[in-house]
């Protein structure tokens, strides 16, 4: 198998694939109801929409953040995991073990991982996969592009010389594993939107590839009609439910390693 077949294996059968498909188009969905071009609106505003729904998504999904359940409670009330999300987008929620995915933050950049994994996220311009410049993202980013690769003919190497291949980002002391991204973009025009997962490079010559490999999760767009008019592609919901009560719930402190996370997503 290679890297990439080991890696999607592993998010899928952990449930961290079900939680991303599922949080992106809700996400796209919520920055949709808010973007405004008329109101000096940008790729930048989306950007920043995306990524603070689809972190508070994950959260809820996986009971990270400020989802993450008190000791002792065995699911949190439905009224809070309903507040600020629709009701399409509740009932289609995937139905994850509460401990089976945590958040491994790096640089106050959020992640999700499991062993031997973790994703963060970043988001691009629409159609610009291939053309992402990690080292004018962040410092984050151009280090977790700067991660060694498990390519199939080095790691033989290495094992034909008694070397060990050390994976990971080397200065990272709080995660072992692999980190990987999880790209994901909306053009609120077209409502076209894409997510990629795969593992970053930092490109070697000016036209090199971004990716040591990336793997399609999600795309879709505005569909053309028979008689030539545009049909908007099913975002779930149709804005956030806010009419609910209050229910106490217990809520574990943030562990350290949680943080605020970065905007830079």
């Amino acid at each position: 198998m290679t890297a990439e077949d080991d890696a999607i294996a592993s998010l899928r059968d952990s449930g961290l694939l079900d939680g991303l498909t599922w949080a992106a188009p809700a996400a796209f969905a919520a920055t949709d109801q808010i973007y405004d071009e008329d109101a000096g609106h940008d790729q930048g505003v989306v950007g920043y929409l995306n990524f603070k729904h689809f972190r508070d998504l994950m959260d809820r999904a996986t009971a990270n953040g400020r989802f993450v359940l008190g000791d002792g409670v065995d699911g949190m009330g439905s009224d809070v995991m309903k507040r600020g999300i629709t009701p399409d987008v509740f009932r289609s929620m995937p139905s994850l073990e509460s401990d089976a995915i945590v958040r491994r933050d790096y640089q106050q950049s959020p992640g999700w991982a499991i062993k031997g994994y973790r994703v963060l996220l970043q988001s691009y311009t629409f159609g610009q996969i291939d053309e992402i410049k990690w080292v004018r993202r962040s410092d984050v980013k151009r280090r977790v592009a700067s991660q060694n690769f498990a390519s199939e003919g080095a790691l033989f190497v290495d094992a034909e010389f008694g070397l060990e291949s050390i994976l990971g980002i080397p200065e990272d002391h709080d995660f072992d594993g692999v980190t990987l991204i999880a790209a994901h973009a909306f053009n609120p025009m077209t409502k076209q939107y894409e997510l990629y997962i795969g593992q970053s490079k930092n490109a070697e010559y000016p036209q090199g590839s971004c990716w040591h490999w990336k793997h399609l999760l999600l795309s879709g767009g505005t569909r053309i009609s028979a008689t030539g008019t545009a049909v908007p592609p099913a975002l779930p919901g149709d804005g956030a439910s806010t009419n609910v009560e209050d229910v106490p719930v217990r809520i574990k402190t943030r562990r350290r390693e949680e943080g605020a996370g970065s905007a830079n997503g």
